[in-house]
């Protein structure tokens, strides 16, 4: 066991009393050296032999006990250190494997549409688990309605919804990144609440990674997540289209 000395009254190999603490010297941290890492166990373990009662030194036992924790430790920082470095390498061999994904087609969870030169980069798929009538609305990035497609009742099934990239006054919108929301009611005439899975299909153009280093795909101007992503196509199949008017 460490005896503690007061400042007055030194430990027997001591000449010079210990300076004590004032409220102007006292140090003040943040608190992280209150993590013990193995370099300050170490100081402590050193210190506390320099400092041991020379009339009850410390038993080789104890000494034993306080080195296989030491040990333990440091085999622990390893471990984590080792850790650490083994999520890096995956990481960066997950987002390499990703980049594999360009020129690609890909089916996403998603309802953005890309439009760039005029044409859309994207294909849109509407799952129907039952009978509505639907109103699709195409809207820009600022929540302003661009367009919106009346579609009488139709049974359950998967149906393309086909944009031909104009506003209802027919004018070519400019590129970017658009949405499309989808409200009806069901054939009671209740109003839909869900029944209806949307899903997109294109291209990747590119890939990218947010600042947690997880990579974002790009279909034109629209941007998902690879979480968002059920499959990877060689080519799109066709889907059976609905009749539709404009409102």
């Amino acid at each position: 066991m460490v005896q503690i000395y007061s400042a007055d009254n030194p430990p027997p190999a001591r000449t010079t009393p210990l300076a004590a603490w004032t409220e102007e010297t006292v140090p003040v941290t943040d608190g992280s050296e209150r993590q013990l890492g193995k370099d300050a166990f170490l100081t402590l373990l050193l210190t506390q032999l320099q400092n041991q009662d020379p009339f009850n030194p410390m038993e080789d036992t104890e000494m034993t006990a306080q080195l296989a924790q030491y040990s333990q430790l440091e085999q622990l920082a390893n471990l984590n250190t080792n850790v650490t470095s083994m999520a890096g390498y995956i990481q960066a061999q997950n987002q390499f494997q990703t980049l594999s994904l360009i020129g690609k087609d890909v089916k996403a969870q998603s309802n953005l549409l890309s439009v760039t030169g005029g044409q859309l980069d994207t294909e849109v798929r509407l799952d129907l688990s039952g009978s509505a009538k639907l109103q699709i609305y195409v809207v820009d990035s600022k929540g302003n309605q661009v367009r919106m497609y009346d579609w009488g009742m139709s049974q359950a099934g998967s149906y393309s919804f086909a944009w031909d990239g104009k506003d209802s006054s027919g004018n070519k919108v400019p590129d970017g990144v658009y949405q499309f929301q989808v409200t009806g009611t069901d054939s009671s005439g209740a109003a839909l609440d869900g029944g209806v899975t949307p899903e997109i299909s294109g291209r990747v153009s590119s890939v990218s990674f947010d600042e947690y280093g997880q990579p974002v795909v790009h279909v034109g101007y629209a941007q998902m997540s690879l979480a968002q992503v059920t499959e990877i196509l060689q080519s799109g199949a066709a889907v059976q289209g609905l009749a539709d008017s404009e409102s």
